[in-house]
């Protein structure tokens, strides 16, 4: 019996029955804020922030490119304004980043005051919070004594998207991932026993959220379920 739980337990994790995850509700604030800034020294850069709430508790991080996020400190919410530092260190000189904004849809505006040229400068700062496809997505799996959380990562390239569904710690490829008008699609493939099952799933990109369906094709059997997944970062 051991040996057909977990073979089954190992098919279940791509013929996935959908169930809808509880959302939390999204801080006004919640999300992943990018902008474009020319560096004194003409360098254009375009950074990152990512702001979220912890046991009620306002926490980001920031990063100019991969491999250089760090957290935000002084962090300050309060209505619609948001307040924080960047401390970095450059040519063994600390660095201070102080950004202050008011917040108002998917677009923070306001100003950015630094010494990254050894004293005081300010610039004006708008930062839109980025709600594409890419990032990572989840949702519950139930299969009665089987239940687990899928996660799925998603990078379009151009109307392309490729990535990586994880569900009852196996990650496997999608296929044919495409992204056009806001309509998510893409496949996974099963093999069981020499046969391949195909997965499709389907959804239209609502901010935070992708709902649609998924058929899934459970050892010859197609079932259309419900398919909502919500955005994990």
């Amino acid at each position: 019996m051991k040996i057909i739980y977990g073979s089954v337990a190992a098919l279940l994790t791509t013929m996935l029955v959908v169930f809808a995850a509880d959302p939390k509700p999204r801080s006004s604030y919640a999300g992943t804020w990018r902008w474009s800034f020319t560096m004194p020294d003409g360098t254009q850069v375009e950074p990152k922030l990512k702001l979220k709430e912890v046991d009620g508790k306002a926490t980001g991080t920031s990063s100019f490119r991969a491999g250089t996020e760090t957290p935000v400190t002084n962090l300050t919410v309060q209505g619609d304004q948001v307040a924080f530092d960047v401390v970095r260190e450059r040519d063994g000189h600390k660095i201070i980043t102080h950004y202050s904004g008011q917040l108002s849809g998917e677009t923070i505006t306001g100003r950015i005051q630094s010494n990254w040229n050894g004293e005081g400068q300010t610039y004006p700062w708008e930062a839109l919070r980025f709600a594409g496809v890419e990032g990572t997505w989840k949702w519950t799996n139930d299969f009665g004594r089987f239940r687990g959380e899928s996660r799925l990562r998603l990078k379009p390239e151009g109307h392309k998207l490729t990535g990586k569904l994880t569900a009852f710690r196996r990650e496997q490829d999608i296929h044919g991932g495409r992204f056009v008008n806001e309509e998510v699609s893409f496949y996974t493939v099963t093999e069981w026993e020499g046969e391949r099952y195909t997965n499709h799933f389907s959804g239209t990109l609502a901010g935070d959220m992708i709902e649609g369906k998924a058929e899934i094709n459970l050892l010859g059997r197609l079932r259309t379920n419900d398919w909502t997944a919500y955005r994990a970062e």
